[in-house]
């Protein structure tokens, strides 16, 4: 399913350059900061009064913009740059082609300019509330970390992911329904509000729970860890009076999910983990920091993370399932993953009881080969250290 509404950043994003209040600086410079840019050729500007001032539109931005709305997207400009008359300057002398493969300039294909220095949290609140466009269905192409938090609570963000609209496997599959080749990777307990946005087909937006591998859904091969964690967060983030449900979590095809990228990183890396109730910043450098090392294991953006937890023991009043001290295994999915490859399906309390009852756990340690899970040196240590025996091979 292609996105209703595709935004784009402006420096080093859409363009090469700055665009700020150095420019026009020189001899006989107008007044006016966005009178001093002049058009060099379709896709290169410049500063009338200094020549190494200059912006230059990136090669493959024409022809995404004609492929945003070929498939009937709106084309937004989303940026915190201070000069709004600047860029919608610059825009004007950058050119692209329509949906019919015209030429026009491309400041007449923006359907959305939002141009203005407040957190860009804002700037999709207000496309929103222009034609209540849904969240879900945004998509944004951004450079700056700090819009982290845009892509956990609001809309997403990866120079390649119209690519991935374009050719995911699942564009005609309705959002929130199962594929015939789905298959069962865990289970989750979760509040009310988060599950009925994921059966919509959107992602977890809360920032009350614990999140220590950054803004994702947290799942477990084991049906009881899940309900403990249904009860658990009752008792910490969403109060007594809070509905709580234990989901069967699928991905909608199972070669898909077999094939996408996947690490299992050790627990003792805690300069890898999020306190997601820090500042923004913090979130996002955290969730970079992340994202370096693991792909430094070879394992690139999107994935999903597996790791081994410690046991809760005794707190809060709640017991944990599984004696002490063996530790349990968790598996975050972000959201760019829970949004096209994950459904979700609640569980009756007499379906969950006879799972635990059954022992259904999808030991998630013996799936490594089957799911092509990368496993670093690190990962294969913090086993040997626990006397762990997972399958490797």
């Amino acid at each position: 399913m292609f996105p209703k509404v595709v935004s784009i950043s402006t420096d080093w994003c859409t363009y090469s350059g700055d665009l700020n209040n150095t420019w026009g600086k020189g001899r006989g410079a107008y007044a006016k900061v966005e009178d001093n840019i002049i058009r060099v050729n379709d896709r290169l500007v410049q500063d009338r009064t200094n020549s190494n001032f200059k912006c230059q539109l990136y090669p493959d931005v024409p022809r995404i913009v004609e492929d945003i709305l070929k498939n009937g997207a709106k084309l937004a400009i989303v940026s915190r740059n201070k000069y709004k008359n600047m860029t919608d300057r610059v825009f004007y002398y950058f050119m692209a082609k329509d949906k019919d493969g015209k030429d026009r300039r491309l400041i007449e294909l923006v359907s959305y300019d939002e141009v203005y220095d407040k957190h860009k949290t804002e700037h999709f609140r207000a496309i929103h509330g222009y034609n209540g466009e849904p969240y879900m269905d945004m998509l944004h192409f951004d450079k700056m970390k700090q819009s982290t938090r845009v892509e956990m609570m609001l809309g997403q963000y990866d120079l390649n992911l119209v690519e991935r609209y374009k050719l995911g496997a699942h564009k005609n599959i309705p959002r929130g329904a199962r594929h015939l080749a789905s298959k069962l990777i865990g289970y989750s307990g979760m509040d009310l509000d988060t599950i009925e946005l994921l059966e919509k087909g959107g992602r977890r937006q809360d920032r009350k729970e614990a999140a220590r591998w950054g803004y994702a859904m947290y799942v477990a091969d084991d049906p009881r860890v899940a309900k403990y964690f249904s009860d658990w967060i009752k008792k910490t983030a969403f109060g007594p009076q809070a509905k709580t449900i234990v989901c069967r979590i699928y991905a909608r095809d199972g070669d898909i999910w077999d094939n996408m990228n996947k690490i299992w990183v050790p627990d003792n890396r805690h300069d890898l983990k999020t306190h997601v109730d820090k500042d923004e910043i913090t979130v996002a450098d955290s969730d970079l920091k992340r994202d370096k090392q693991v792909g430094s294991w070879g394992v690139s953006r999107p994935y999903v993370l597996f790791c081994r937890h410690p046991n809760m023991g005794k707190r809060d009043g709640l017991q944990f399932p599984i004696p002490e001290p063996q530790r349990f295994n968790e598996l975050a999915i972000y959201g760019q993953t829970q949004e096209s490859l994950i459904v979700i399906e609640r569980m009756t309390d007499e379906e969950l009881n006879e799972a635990i009852r059954n022992k259904e756990n999808i030991q998630y340690e013996h799936k490594i080969p089957e799911w092509n899970i990368t496993v670093p040196e690190e990962t294969k240590a913090d086993f040997r250290k626990f006397r762990e025996n997972p399958t490797l091979h």
